[in-house]
């Protein structure tokens, strides 16, 4: 019993650390191999067959989550397509936190990289390479900052 209990939990933690993999680390442009997907959970101590993780991306998709694949030479590549924000989104969101003089300039340089976060790492890449500094002069209260 305590058995089946432990396994229930390995593959619920596999599906959670596989929906992160795939959320931080791949995109259109950025797909990630079935052998890939096993190293890397393999790295954080979840084990994985590369014949399961084709029934684990069907289990996902099943429930809403809109994962693409593709054949690669002899295996699938895997990436998520459902993002919250589009990368036009998420830079408008990043300039209004630059221009908005009440964020001190610590929090601003924090939300940016939370926002970029949310694109994934390498549209983090891109936002974070791409920013247009305003000439403006933050605010140093922080407590303006808090209320707000």
């Amino acid at each position: 019993m305590e058995k089946t209990m432990q396994n229930d939990n390995c593959q619920k933690i596999k599906l959670l650390r596989l929906m992160e993999l795939l959320r931080q680390e791949t995109d259109e442009n950025h797909p990630i191999t079935t052998s890939e997907i096993c190293r890397r959970l393999g790295e954080m101590g979840i084990s994985c067959e590369r014949r399961t993780v084709g029934k684990d991306m069907k289990l996902l998709q099943s429930q809403g989550f809109e994962i693409m694949s593709e054949l690669k030479g002899h295996e699938n590549s895997y990436w998520i397509a459902d993002r919250s924000f589009e990368l036009p989104e998420l830079k408008i969101l990043m300039d209004a936190v630059q221009a908005a003089l009440f964020i001190p300039e610590d929090k601003t340089e924090d939300l940016l990289k939370k926002i970029a976060a949310l694109g994934g790492t390498h549209q983090a890449e891109l936002l974070q390479g791409n920013l247009v500094h305003f000439n403006t002069r933050k605010h140093s209260n922080r407590s303006v900052y808090y209320n707000i």
